[in-house]
């Protein structure tokens, strides 16, 4: 039942207008903000010996962050003032600070001469410098209110999901959860930027749901799901369907208007192209033949932490999970 699914984070536009390497990129440079920025953090430690005072670094924290930003190829301008790419606040200041520091220094800082004195001696106040700039924007009431908006609405997704996901294990103890992701690819289609695109592509995705819904209305249980646009341009809808555990694992790929057998019709030049992967997942409240609700929320909760540091959100694609009134088959 499965088609292979092409790589979403390796891609780079056909002009190499690209966004950045990957989502991995972004997850580092988050990683690196909440080390430098813990109040606690300093990059390096005070030693005293009989031949005096000097400073060292604070391994084994300094050495990872600098291994990680030497190989860190940034952020392109593409992605930092695309106004529906919400980053985080935490990965531009990094990217800021880390541009500031490259000004200041001759080369990139070398993790491996961090434990040599003559060396930090050097480097200590820009990198101090680096380090004050990174915690000082983590106080400001823009990055505070950033962070407070992303917490709330992951937490606003969890919990209706929660709701859902709850009253399915309740009722049914044991049941089947259809997994489709679809990704449009947007690399051939000139118009990919266009709202109108954004607009026809979101207006065919509701069809197509509409349309699974009818068709299998007596089976499914419950029907959620999300379009979010990634980094390397294109589109990706991701559907939730539950069923009870003795019916057939179901397909969407049919309520898909296809030219040609593999290019949406959207308008006639707009040549986005589909790949597709439908799994079935048996859920278990017992955690014995299926995954229980605990560990779902933990694979739910994975799903969403990408959101502390970017998300896509414009007039018609939300973060959010549109949810379908399933109730009559309870």
């Amino acid at each position: 039942m499965s088609m292979q699914i092409d790589p979403i984070d390796l891609k780079f536009t056909h002009d190499q207008i690209y966004f950045c390497v990957n989502e991995h990129n972004l997850l580092t440079m988050q990683k690196i903000s909440e080390i430098i920025t813990n109040p606690s953090y300093s990059p390096f430690k005070l030693k005293t010996t009989k031949k005096g005072k000097y400073y060292v670094s604070n391994s084994p924290h300094t050495d990872h962050i600098f291994e990680l930003l030497q190989n860190f190829p940034g952020i392109s301008s593409v992605l930092l003032e695309h106004p529906l790419f919400k980053l985080s606040r935490s990965v531009r200041a990094l990217q800021k600070a880390y541009s500031n520091l490259g000004y200041e220094l001759d080369q990139p800082i070398n993790p491996l001469l961090l434990p040599h004195e003559q060396y930090v001696n050097a480097i200590l106040p820009i990198v101090n410098g680096f380090v004050n700039e990174l915690k000082r924007d983590s106080t400001s009431r823009m990055a505070m209110t950033d962070r407070h908006q992303r917490l709330e609405l992951i937490n606003e997704i969890k919990k209706a999901n929660a709701r859902v996901m709850k009253k399915l294990f309740k009722t049914q103890q044991r049941f089947n959860l259809n997994i489709f992701t679809y990704i449009f690819h947007m690399d051939k289609c000139e118009s990919r930027d266009k709202p109108f695109i954004e607009q026809g592509l979101t207006q065919q995705i509701s069809k197509m749901i509409d349309q699974f819904h009818e068709n299998y209305k007596s089976e499914i249980l419950e029907l959620f799901f999300r379009v979010q646009r990634d980094l390397s341009n294109n589109y990706v809808l991701t559907v939730y369907s539950a069923t009870e555990r003795e019916c057939e694992p179901l397909s969407m790929k049919d309520f898909i208007p296809l030219r040609n057998g593999n290019s949406l019709i959207i308008t006639p030049h707009s040549n986005i192209t589909l790949s597709a992967h439908e799994v079935d997942y048996p859920m278990d409240i017992q955690d014995v033949e299926g995954t229980n609700e605990k560990r779902w929320k933990a694979i739910f909760s994975e799903l969403l932490a990408k959101y502390h540091y970017v998300y896509y959100e414009s007039e018609y694609v939300s973060p959010k999970f549109i949810y379908k009134d399933c109730s009559t088959n309870y």
